[in-house]
């Protein structure tokens, strides 16, 4: 039986030469010690298959010890006494790990998971994929490296990632982000099961969403309140017309919001991205598509004679586009909505108006519209509200036109009704 103190003795000889343990069973292999020549001591292993010797190396003495010797012979003594080959069973582990590895090595990466979960949501016909992938790689790469696997993110990753935000005082921001990372990671959760992604490179292979366990900000999430008065409303219509040119905002714009006026507080973007084709001017209508609808589904707008004014002043300024509202310095283009936002910014900056953004319009008109008497139900048709009761869902094809129409034009009066009165001063703040 093999000692430390016995191995030791071996002397080295002119040729190369094996000592045997004489500890284990009768047919289940030998541990062995090969001494070369210069005296270095190698464990083997030794077994008969089909009457023919194998060897198995196991370590050089004294980096290997000799309990990991003794060990490993008996693990595969009892691989030869079952009748198999432990040549094949390395061979096949061996096989195994490289697999192991290589799937490992394919395992998406926190980059490869943010755009391909972008780029579904670019097929799925949501315009935001651009400003989603742009806020998850402004905020989440400052404290997680693009290239970790995706699999690898923990909550407490993300919890660091969203602490940032909300320590620098962007709660609403944070809750955004997270929302983000929560969809990607569900994407990611279901993507390596989708046989769409079959042929795909790169699987996540993830186990849970990091996200799910960690809550919103819910003191950041009020839903919205603020609309503009009638005397607001009444003045910034007049300035509109009149005084545009001190709030250095150009007629594209100008004539977009009294649009999202006149046609009771439309989506911008579903304006600014519609295409002259999409007016009827006898029918005194425009089409909203599908293409460009936010719920998908083609929307009629009513056209108010204030609204068709617009319209034909925007028409003699910009007739070399197919876009009602082209880009200034591409026409093949429509302008961006945040051309919006920058506007009414620089106009409240310059007035006593309440501060107010774009999306403050459309509550605005929706509100304005309820105290005129207008039905809830016809107000949410004028803004193509995803309507979820099965009737509207499935069934009810009717346009309403005849009380759009009607609800419009009651609208319309209200806007126009005289001279602005109690004008707010204006001046910068």
């Amino acid at each position: 039986m093999f000692t430390v103190t016995q191995i030791k003795g071996f002397k080295p000889k002119a040729t190369p030469y094996y000592k045997w343990d004489v500890d284990g069973q009768r047919g289940s292999g030998k541990l062995g010690l090969q001494v070369t020549p210069k005296g270095s001591k190698l464990f083997v292993f030794r077994y008969f298959k089909a009457g023919k010797a194998k060897f198995i190396q196991l370590g050089k003495f004294p980096e290997y010890s000799l309990v990991e010797a003794k060990k490993q012979a008996r693990i595969y003594g009892v691989i030869v006494k079952a009748g198999d080959d432990p040549k094949e069973e390395i061979a096949q582990e061996k096989t195994l790990q490289e697999t192991a590895a290589r799937l490992e090595a394919q395992k998406g990466s926190l980059k490869q998971l943010f755009s391909s979960y972008t780029s579904q949501m670019k097929k799925d016909g949501k315009r935001t994929f651009k400003a989603v992938l742009s806020s998850l790689e402004k905020e989440v790469y400052p404290h997680l490296s693009e290239n970790v696997k995706a699999k690898d993110v923990t909550p407490h990753d993300l919890i660091i990632v969203l602490s940032s935000m909300i320590k620098r005082g962007a709660e609403t921001q944070s809750n955004r982000v997270r929302s983000y990372l929560m969809a990607a990671f569900n994407y990611g959760l279901k993507h390596d099961n989708d046989p769409a992604n079959y042929i795909d490179e790169a699987k996540f292979g993830l186990a849970y969403n990091p996200v799910a366990g960690i809550p919103k900000q819910k003191a950041a999430e009020r839903i919205g309140e603020h609309y503009l008065s009638k005397t607001e409303v009444k003045q910034l219509l007049h300035d509109l017309k009149h005084e545009y040119y001190r709030f250095k905002m150009g007629d594209n714009i100008r004539n977009l919001i009294q649009l999202m006026f006149f046609t009771g507080g439309q989506r911008p973007y579903e304006l600014v991205a519609s295409r002259w084709e999409s007016i009827d001017w006898e029918e005194k209508t425009l089409l909203i598509t599908s293409d460009i609808s936010k719920n998908k589904r083609l929307h009629i707008i009513p056209l108010t004679e204030s609204a068709i004014i617009v319209l034909k002043e925007q028409k003699l300024a910009t007739d070399d586009s197919d876009f009602i509202f082209p880009h200034r310095l591409d026409p093949t283009k429509h302008i961006r909505p945040d051309s919006l936002s920058q506007a009414i910014s620089r106009y409240r900056d310059n007035t006593d108006i309440r501060s107010f953004i774009p999306r403050d319009i459309r509550r605005t008109c929706k509100t304005l519209m309820g105290e005129l008497g207008i039905s809830k139900s016809i107000r949410d048709r004028l803004q193509n509200h995803a309507l979820q009761d099965v009737s509207s869902k499935h069934y009810d094809r009717y346009e309403y036109m005849p009380e759009k129409r009607i609800a419009l034009e009651s609208w319309e009066r209200q806007l126009n009704n005289a001279a602005v009165s109690n004008v707010i001063a204006l001046g910068a703040k």
